[in-house]
């Protein structure tokens, strides 16, 4: 009655199917598993100094405030590694608001744990990756600051998600003012 190729394609729509609906179950089934990683974020030390940062897209080379921070970060996260985890995206933002700029959310730290030998983060008195500037090229008007500790599940199936677990406020200080050197003029 059926010939060969319609009973390979009744098979292969079937297999297709289950396959999708399989998929689906997972990305959804995903963020429900159970996980308990413990974290520890502590700031150490925050400075602010004037400077020029060698931007290769900012050909002005205007001087700015530039922030040096000194923080700790203890984490465990091998608990959310599970059997649909490609690898964790961790990192450290600092968040402000500013004059004219509502939200500022400046990348501090970043690192990539692709297994559970790697999820195990002990950082002592490490300072920032990245510079943190404001786009007003001045902290003046800034009031206070966050500092928080990202943790960015990567699945091989379904949607990715950032979770936020540590936030820890902070105040960025005004660079000193440089004072001028007197100088004596000959007569």
């Amino acid at each position: 009655m059926y010939n060969l190729l319609q009973r390979v394609s009744g098979i292969t729509s079937f297999a297709m199917s289950t396959l999708m609906a399989l998929v689906v179950l997972i990305s959804l089934a995903t963020p429900l598993l159970p996980s308990s990683p413990s974290h520890s974020l502590t700031l150490h030390n925050v400075q602010t100094t004037t400077g020029r940062l060698m931007d290769p897209f900012d050909k002005s080379s205007r001087s700015a405030e530039y922030t040096r921070l000194t923080f700790d970060v203890d984490a465990d996260l091998s608990s959310m590694f599970n059997w649909n985890t490609k690898l964790l995206f961790v990192y450290v933002t600092a968040d402000f608001s500013a004059p004219g700029f509502d939200t500022n959310r400046v990348v501090v730290w970043d690192r990539i744990i692709r297994n559970e030998r790697q999820a195990k983060l002990r950082l002592r008195r490490h300072h920032n990756k990245y510079a943190v500037r404001n786009f007003a090229l001045s902290f003046e008007g800034v009031e206070g600051a966050n500092l928080t500790l990202h943790v960015n599940p990567v699945p091989y199936l379904g949607l990715m998600y950032d979770k936020p677990v540590l936030s820890i406020p902070f105040v960025i200080p005004r660079a000193p003012v440089p004072v001028a050197k007197a100088t004596a003029k000959k007569v």
